[in-house]
């Protein structure tokens, strides 16, 4: 029953939030405005996020993933970011949420509107997402997604020859997901770990004390054969992004995207940081 009502109250906010995208101005291409050039990572994975906060392209034969879909109006980039990668005839056929806040999930109703995409996030993660796109204002509003489905802890998701995992990882907010895959560079492939939140809610304790719990296992879970050397992190700076996108080279063997160290220096700093504010 639950389960029932909570449906229906996201048809009716679906309903009552109605809003048109059709006139949206799209915000200048620039980087004082926080646009980003977009670019390939692997020979699957692109990045087409902006300055501040990511958002991944993941291809497969049938169409493209999106992780993650900018703060609304940016969400605007993203189509034009994948005609400039030449991926504008793919179909967008899922999108991938890591948490309900909304420069990760403003995009979604945006991009379903244009390609029927299915969204997949937490359940909690969903409810966080209907609050602030009831606090959206301005040109900052959005409506959120239709869900296709609600993630459980270990989920997995198979599309096409892509396997998505799924993992409950809260913290940052109570309904991060994590996502694991595998991403391919000249015919050799990598583990991939997308860390649901990127740091601790260091406004609650409780929060914090999960976060530092959801780091702990996200480090045993990486380890596991084939460990994770590639971190996507969903914010640019935390992986330090931009200045490994420098170091591309198509013909080079070597992937600079593919370092361990850099995924787990990243999850200790998040820890550490927890942990001094606990203590």
């Amino acid at each position: 029953m639950a389960t029932v009502i909570f449906r229906l109250r996201i048809i009716v906010l679906l309903w009552l939030t109605m809003v048109g995208y059709g006139a949206a101005k799209i915000p200048d291409m620039h980087e004082d405005n926080g646009y980003i050039e977009p670019f390939q990572m692997f020979d699957n994975v692109y990045y087409i996020g902006d300055k501040w906060v990511s958002s991944y392209a993941v291809t497969t034969s049938t169409g493209l993933i999106i992780i993650d879909t900018l703060e609304f109006p940016y969400s605007q980039w993203l189509p034009l970011n994948l005609k400039k990668l030449g991926l504008q005839g793919a179909r967008v056929s899922h999108i991938l949420v890591t948490h309900g806040h909304s420069d990760h999930v403003a995009g979604d109703s945006y991009l379903q509107e244009l390609y029927a995409a299915e969204v997949t996030i937490s359940e909690q993660g969903y409810a966080l997402a209907l609050q602030q796109a009831e606090q959206s204002r301005g040109e900052k509003k959005f409506r959120p997604p239709e869900v296709s489905s609600f993630v459980k802890d270990e989920m997995s998701l198979l599309i096409v020859n892509t396997r998505f995992k799924f993992y409950l990882t809260p913290g940052h907010t109570q309904g991060d997901m994590s996502i694991d895959f595998m991403a391919r560079h000249r015919g050799q492939l990598y583990r991939v770990f997308v860390t649901g939140g990127h740091s601790a809610n260091l406004q609650n304790k409780q929060l914090t004390k999960l976060f530092i719990a959801s780091m702990s296992r996200i480090k045993t879970l990486s380890a596991e054969s084939p460990v994770v050397t590639v971190n996507l992190a969903n914010h640019p700076h935390k992986n330090h992004l931009f200045k490994s996108r420098t170091a591309i080279n198509t013909n080079d063997l070597k992937n600079p995207f593919v370092d361990r160290e850099n995924f787990l220096q990243f999850i200790e700093q998040q820890q550490a940081q927890a942990l001094n504010k606990v203590q």
